[in-house]
């Protein structure tokens, strides 16, 4: 299988800074990965993950290679580093509630809506939430790139056929799958 340098982006989120504090502020990009293990270069490799681009983007940024997540569960772990309140406080261990539905999230501003009323500019891609940044929530993102379509191609003949988590065969084109669509765009828009 080949991977792409961002082919294994599972969601992004870019905060820029205005032109007024770029010489002052640094632009930041964080990468959410999903079940990413160490198979990357910069974290020790496997064989047949083959990550130059990402080996030397790690080689230029902060990397924390000692971070674990607040819940074993993907969303309601982004949710807890989006809100920084814990799933002890906000409740949320499973998939399921979207962050606007949890009530101890009403009063909780996402990371970046901080970002964005000190004078950064907001852009995400993929499922930083899963339920997507609406409702309220919409005002913290200035860009959302494409694609807008959620998840991703299904594989042709499932192994497991139970939705969300059927599996199998994916398409043969890197081009076709959607984290490569996402770093397409990523990519354009940090030129």
């Amino acid at each position: 299988m080949r991977l792409c340098s961002f082919l294994l982006i599972a969601s992004l989120s870019i905060v820029l800074a205005t032109p007024a504090f770029s010489k002052e502020r640094p632009n930041i990009l964080m990468i959410a990965i999903d079940d990413l293990n160490d198979w990357i270069g910069c974290l020790g490799g496997h064989p047949d993950a083959i990550t130059p681009h990402f080996d030397a983007l790690a080689a230029r940024g902060r990397n924390f290679t000692n971070a674990h997540c607040s819940v074993p569960v993907c969303s309601p772990s982004r949710v807890s580093v989006i809100s920084g309140v814990s799933p002890t406080t906000s409740g949320s261990y499973e998939l399921g509630a979207a962050y606007e539905e949890i009530p101890a999230l009403k009063e909780a501003p996402t990371m970046q809506r901080w970002f964005q009323s000190h004078g950064y500019t907001t852009i995400a891609g993929g499922k930083i939430l899963h339920h997507g940044f609406r409702e309220e929530l919409q005002n913290d993102i200035d860009l959302v790139l494409p694609p807008s379509k959620k998840g991703g191609p299904r594989p042709s003949q499932p192994i497991h056929r139970k939705p969300p988590w059927d599996w199998g065969e994916f398409p043969e084109k890197d081009e076709d799958m959607y984290d490569y669509q996402l770093a397409q765009a990523a990519s354009k828009e940090l030129q």
